[in-house]
């Protein structure tokens, strides 16, 4: 979505000479590139803040459960413990995956300190 003045430039540079329309495109190309320039700086900072807080409380509520780890039998006298979590009440969150499939592919590989075959 373009700004007043972006689109105020736009109108005045399609009925106008050429020259000016050059310098309107420019003007409303740059404006865009900010906005998502902007946009990308954001969701750069908010994946980050998440795998953060991925990394220093891996777990979540399992979603089954609620958290708790059990379920009440319809009498409420009995209890089972929930299948999904085995009755611990927590799951692995989603960054916590990522962030161990990253440290699995780049413990995979090998680098000028591994003491493998030197060849």
């Amino acid at each position: 979505m373009l700004s007043r003045a972006a689109t105020a430039t736009l109108t005045a540079a399609t009925h106008g000479s050429d020259s000016s329309d050059a310098a309107a495109t420019l003007a409303a190309t740059v404006h865009t590139a900010g906005q998502v320039a902007t946009v990308a700086l954001i969701v750069t900072i908010a994946v980050t803040f998440y795998l953060f807080t991925c990394l220093i409380w891996p777990f979540g509520k399992c979603r089954r459960c609620k958290g708790v780890g059990k379920f009440k039998s319809p009498f409420g006298r009995a209890y089972r413990h929930c299948g999904k979590c085995d009755g611990s009440g927590l799951r692995v969150r989603v960054g916590r995956h990522v962030i161990n499939h990253m440290r699995a592919v780049r413990g995979a590989g090998q680098n000028s300190t591994s003491k493998g075959d030197r060849s």
